[in-house]
């Protein structure tokens, strides 16, 4: 595959997991490669090649003679995605902090402003608009781990965190204050080099996600 079709692949790829993630294909929708060709615009084959890694990363699933549809999802998916965020974004984060930085402090600041103003404007109810909101959020939670020193982390921590996020985006709803006061205790202590708080809060923030979501869950 030349370059160009590897930039098309790899663009459609994410344009696809985004619509999966946001819930524009919802669980266990079909997924037809001629209606996928006009709505993406893109090649039968490059969309084969697409939606065969998107299986390998749990977004779709091939089913024996009849294709491919969006993963379905269930509680006990929710929670077992749950455990391994805990796991893999707490190691990360006490990494990230083990080499802090003034750069990772600066763009940690920076993610949380945007995080913590747009909150803060949710709970005024100025604003509810839930893509933005996860934007923010996911964008506070990367830059958590980004400075862990190791690219393979990185990237297995945004596999699971976009796993997350669908989820997010399905069931689970603004916390409010409680939300807001784990992010900033989460800042305070990776500012301050506190690995071992930072992680008691970031299982508390998620583990507190989890069971708001309960209530919810209705799949």
């Amino acid at each position: 595959m030349n370059d160009n079709l590897k930039t098309v692949s790899a663009n459609t790829y994410e344009i696809i997991k985004r619509d999966i993630i946001f819930g524009v294909l919802p669980p266990l929708k079909k997924l037809k490669l001629q209606e996928l060709k006009i709505n993406y615009s893109t090649s039968i084959s490059i969309l084969r090649e697409i939606l065969s890694r998107l299986c390998g990363d749990g977004f779709v699933v091939s089913e024996e003679q009849k294709g491919f549809r969006v993963s379905p999802v269930s509680k006990s998916d929710l929670l077992e995605i749950a455990k391994l965020r805990i796991l893999i974004e707490s190691h990360a984060l006490k990494l990230s902090i083990e080499n802090s930085n003034p750069e990772w402090e600066g763009s940690l600041l920076s993610a949380h402003h945007k995080l913590s103003l747009y909150e803060s404007e949710m709970i005024q109810n100025k604003h509810d608009d839930r893509m933005n909101w996860k934007k923010y959020d996911s964008e506070f939670h990367q830059t958590l781990v980004k400075n862990c020193g190791s690219q393979n982390l990185v990237e297995l921590h945004k596999l699971i965190f976009d796993k997350y996020l669908r989820y997010q985006l399905l069931v689970l709803t603004f916390r409010g204050k409680g939300s807001i006061d784990e992010h900033k205790k989460l800042l305070d202590f990776s500012l301050n080099k506190n690995f071992v708080n930072a992680q008691i809060i970031l299982k508390e923030h998620i583990e507190n996600g989890i069971y708001h979501a309960e209530k919810n869950f209705k799949y």
